[in-house]
């Protein structure tokens, strides 16, 4: 009887927050569309033909109002997302969602053990620490998508992570519109639409926020087709999600550059794109 009235206090304390509706997965298959060539990176130990390696590595397919809107990869030990996918298709004028920051309902337990909410995800109070400068911020963000119902999707806590707010609102801000702009230029295809294959990612760092992760750098790749060349382009950026950061700290870089950091910073073979990108 304990159990069961711990249980009933705990799900009302669990929704009580806002929530999305999204899918978890043995794998990638149910939202392959978000990958280029329909096949998610290749992580060793991590991500190996598109199944998580270990119990804490969770496959989201972050459905919002019946549809699939992007694709994340979520760690429940750190409470961040290793990366999400999403297709690029251009942008749209809109107005900004004024909406709460929402948790992922089926990553919460069920039954007795539901008097533990939130142990394996992020929740905004994590973000509400006295005198912190780490913010939430979106992998996939709001300003990439091309209407309303994808923007308000990425306003879940499994699509973010803590970053510094000087690199939010500085460096890292750059490097977003950087992106859109190179999309928008390189990615049409024969049928003059863009289109790209955007993954977005986190380095776990050596520090927490409450028990959600700080990672140390941040790092986004995107793969598309050229008509103008009719060959594949890949272009990338990472760096270190730091206060002091600036634009002379990062540059355009290739997509073997960036798997080689993310090789020795994992300790992982990593191969983001299918047949990298060509």
């Amino acid at each position: 009887m304990h159990l069961f009235v711990a249980s009933v206090v705990c799900v009302v304390l669990a929704l009580s927050f806002p929530g999305i509706v999204s899918r978890l997965e043995d794998n990638f298959t149910y939202c392959s569309e978000f990958f280029f060539k329909g096949e998610p990176p290749l992580i060793s130990g991590i991500l190996e033909i598109s199944e998580p390696q270990n119990n804490n590595l969770k496959v989201i397919c972050q459905k919002y109002k019946d549809k699939n809107r992007y694709a994340t990869l979520y760690d429940t030990e750190m409470k961040i997302p290793l990366f999400s996918a999403y297709k690029y298709t251009g942008t749209n004028e809109f107005t900004k969602p004024e909406i709460p920051w929402m948790i992922e309902m089926q990553l919460e337990p069920s039954g007795a053990q539901m008097c533990a909410p939130f142990a394996k995800q992020a929740r905004y109070k994590d973000y509400r620490v006295i005198d912190t400068v780490y913010r939430p911020s979106a992998l996939f963000p709001m300003k990439h998508t091309d209407e309303n119902e994808t923007a308000e999707s990425t306003f879940t806590l499994t699509n973010s992570v803590p970053q510094n707010t000087c690199f939010k609102e500085g460096i890292w801000t750059d490097v977003e519109n950087a992106v859109m702009g190179n999309m928008d230029n390189y990615c049409l295809d024969n049928n003059n639409k863009t289109v790209a294959y955007v993954l977005t990612g986190a380095v776990p760092g050596d520090k927490n926020l409450s028990s959600v992760n700080i990672p140390s750098h941040m790092w986004t790749a995107f793969c598309c087709y050229n008509r103008a060349t009719t060959s594949c382009v890949s272009q990338t950026y990472w760096t270190e999600n730091i206060s002091n950061n600036s634009v002379a700290n990062i540059t355009l870089r290739s997509l073997k550059e960036l798997q080689i950091f993310l090789n020795e910073t994992l300790g992982r073979k990593v191969e983001l794109f299918n047949n990298n990108c060509v």
